[in-house]
């Protein structure tokens, strides 16, 4: 069982005795940094060279994406073969435990990924959160994946202790696909369930477009201004 702070209470994740120590435990999404995010420069020239660009690496809301909530990686190797533009798949692990539920095409017949080859994939982490918390669970987002295409969801965590599985589909229509044990499946984000239903939808009025100005006059000499001056560094 593993824990972090959700607003003074506590996520937590669970794994069956057998499994502790032995599959790869969840993590902290911002210890998932892409390499090419790594490397990224802060700036770059711009095309007559007369001032720097900012690039991605200094967009704010492109991090938080990427560093909020929990990853939870594959629990052991999985092999897949994928046969007769993705009617046939077979897969394999020497894992103990099932890795993989098998869909049909009916199933998703309608989808736009249709004929992609729909799988389950088993997550062996049940995940507890506090009263009135719920889960999104998304694909590691920013973090394009070249071998799967997992669909997102939302889970009322603080109800249904039991393990959640992750549909989705193999983007292979022929040919094989080896998922390595610890390959990142699916981004937890805990948020609570009780915000408001109801929406204001309106024109500007004299004071909201006085505060848009000043926010703009406030940029105009302060290009960086979010980052620098609003945006708080998780």
């Amino acid at each position: 069982m593993i824990f972090n702070k959700v607003n003074n209470s506590k996520i937590k994740f669970f794994c069956d005795p057998e499994c502790k120590d032995v599959i790869p435990e969840p993590y902290p999404a911002r210890k998932l940094m892409p390499d090419w995010y790594k490397k990224l420069p802060n700036f770059t020239e711009s095309p007559d060279e007369k001032f720097d660009f900012k690039t991605l690496k200094r967009c704010p809301p492109f991090l938080d994406a990427m560093s909020t909530g929990w990853i939870i990686p594959l629990a052991a190797d999985v092999q897949f073969n994928i046969q007769d533009n993705g009617a046939g798949l077979a897969w394999d692990s020497e894992f103990y435990r099932p890795m993989v539920e098998n869909h049909t095409l009916n199933q998703i017949s309608t989808h736009p990924n249709h004929p992609m080859v729909p799988i389950k994939i088993l997550n062996h982490w049940i995940i507890e959160t506090p009263p009135g918390w719920s889960c999104l669970f998304v694909p590691p987002l920013n973090r394009p994946d070249k071998n799967l295409d997992l669909m997102s969801g939302i889970v009322e965590t603080d109800k249904y202790f039991e393990y959640i599985n992750f549909p989705g589909f193999l983007k292979l229509l022929n040919g094989k696909i080896t998922l390595e044990a610890g390959y990142p499946l699916m981004q937890v984000i805990p948020y609570k369930r009780n915000f408001s239903k109801d929406a204001e939808i309106k024109s500007l009025n004299k004071k909201n477009q006085a505060r848009l100005d000043m926010i703009r006059k406030r940029r105009s000499s302060h290009p960086s201004l979010y980052r620098n001056k609003m945006w708080e560094r998780k």
